[in-house]
């Protein structure tokens, strides 16, 4: 699930989205978040690579490399802006249609949802591929898989008062499948700068159906798959090293095109990193980063995503800002490099009602072959 804020820049995720030693992503997308940064791990093969973190660079020509990674962001309870709020400060049901007054918790009936979630996990496995044409310029083709699950609650009342709670109904959706695709290029201007352009390809379902309340209708927003428009993804990337240490920053903006053919678009999202690595020694190696992600609410609405059953289904609720903290290992043998990461947010600064993500971890391998 994306995070992203009216007038900022994001996203999921996801999409997330995801990614590095440290990473950023507004909650939830990680669709787009969940879908969806791009750094491939280290700063020179030479260096210790971490997972989850893909730093675009160039390799020599005619060289390959291959890298598979597996990540997982947990969320855990809702957040408005920055403050923590009850599911039964949002969300109920009623014994009659009528909407709860206005001195209801709630206080913003723009915010009220008949029901709310309360868990969630994001599975993301990337497959990417990366080839030298030249010594300067590379190109990058990344094929991704998502697996979606999200816990809901529905409080029942007795009166509109919302002070005689009658019982809670609990409930579960999933999803899965093909994310989007993406291709790029990266050109190296010089040993320290590296310039990447990627096109992301809407090959990710927007149509996946839940069952809710006995009935199948459209997922929200945080369960589709892809986001249903072209991105582009222009990035500039930094490093640098010295003896056992290297270190660097990268900048990137999506820029989500069009409207997709649900009547939406998801906001646009900036994001800058920065890490450092540590070589213990030819094997082993620890590093750690800090991402920064803003993000723009989605642009329309899904026709078929009724606004008010949950915050998840409102495209108010995406976008925003947020910064990750990540420490990670890596461990290097010939051309295979397999590496952790595991990271926590220090910040989380929402659009409307979200989820409150609570960790990311990856694993990671790479193999080189020149």
């Amino acid at each position: 699930m994306g995070i992203q804020k009216n007038g900022r820049r994001e996203l999921a995720l996801s999409s997330l989205v995801v990614s590095g030693l440290l990473t950023i992503t507004p909650i939830v997308n990680a669709a787009e978040d969940h879908q969806h940064q791009h750094d491939h791990s280290s700063m020179d093969h030479s260096s210790a690579a971490q997972a989850g973190q893909h730093v675009h660079h160039s390799h020599g020509k005619g060289s390959w490399m291959i890298e598979f990674e597996f990540m997982r962001m947990d969320m855990d309870g809702l957040l408005r802006g920055t403050d923590s709020v009850s599911t039964r400060d949002i969300s109920g049901a009623y014994p009659n249609p009528a909407p709860p007054p206005q001195n209801l918790p709630i206080g913003n009936m723009g915010e009220y949802y008949l029901m709310s979630p309360t868990k969630m996990t994001m599975d993301m496995g990337m497959l990417m591929g990366m080839y030298g044409f030249t010594d300067k310029l590379s190109g990058m083709l990344m094929l991704n898989y998502l697996k979606n699950d999200m816990d809901m609650v529905m409080h029942m009342y007795m009166d509109q008062a919302g002070t005689m709670p009658m019982m809670d109904m609990s409930s579960s959706m999933d999803t899965s499948g093909i994310g989007d695709t993406e291709v790029g290029a990266m050109y190296s201007l010089d040993k320290e700068w590296t310039l990447a352009l990627s096109m992301s390809i809407p090959t990710g379902s927007i149509d996946e159906k839940v069952t809710m309340m006995g009935s199948e209708m459209q997922a929200p927003y945080a369960m589709q798959l892809g986001t249903g428009t072209y991105d582009f993804i222009p990035a500039i990337t930094y490093k640098a090293g010295a003896a056992s240490w290297s270190w660097g920053g990268q900048a990137e903006y999506r820029i989500h095109t069009g409207t997709n053919d649900n009547e939406y678009t998801w906001g646009d999202r900036f994001e800058i990193d920065a890490w450092g690595k540590y070589a213990i020694n030819k094997t082993w190696g620890v590093g750690a980063r800090l991402d920064y992600l803003n993000a723009d609410s989605i642009s329309g609405q899904d026709p078929n995503i009724m606004k008010m059953m949950a915050p998840t289904s409102d495209p108010a609720n995406y976008g925003g800002s947020r910064a990750d903290l990540s420490l990670g290992i890596t461990a290097m043998t010939g051309g295979h490099t397999f590496g952790f990461m595991y990271g926590v947010p220090i910040l989380q600064d929402v659009n409307g009602i979200q989820m409150e993500v609570k960790s990311i971890w990856s694993l990671s391998y790479q193999y080189m072959m020149m």
